[in-house]
């Protein structure tokens, strides 16, 4: 009998986390959320960031934007494939300055990492 009690337990405690997790879009994305890389963002998923350069790290190719809409810094990561557009000119990424204000788009790797395929300074 008291196998039996254990085993509903877990059952029931299991349906309620997935019952909350389906509320929130998912398990993943509410474990993603409080395990997550500090923004919500899941890793692979794409979203934009607009903010202002506060430091670059040319040795690593990375970028550090601190965002408009909270405050938080980044540390992006950049490539050769990385477009950076300015007045609708493409330029390599070692022409960001310390100070632009620019639009990125990012994915998370995950682990608090970011990687921008595409920069536009505003």
């Amino acid at each position: 009998m008291r196998g039996f009690q254990q085993a509903l337990g877990i059952l029931t405690v299991s349906g309620a986390l997935l019952t909350v997790g389906a509320c929130n879009g998912g398990l993943g994305g509410m474990l993603g959320s409080v395990l997550g890389n500090g923004n919500g963002t899941q890793q692979g998923q794409q979203t934009q960031i607009n903010g202002t350069v506060r430091g670059i790290d040319a040795r690593n190719n990375q970028v550090n934007i601190q965002d408009n809409s909270n405050g938080q810094s980044l540390w992006v990561q950049y490539d050769g494939r990385t477009q950076v557009v300015y007045r609708n000119q493409n330029y390599p990424p070692t022409s960001i300055r310390q100070g632009d204000n620019v639009t990125a788009r990012i994915v998370s790797n995950g682990n608090n990492s970011y990687y921008s395929d595409y920069i536009q300074i505003n």
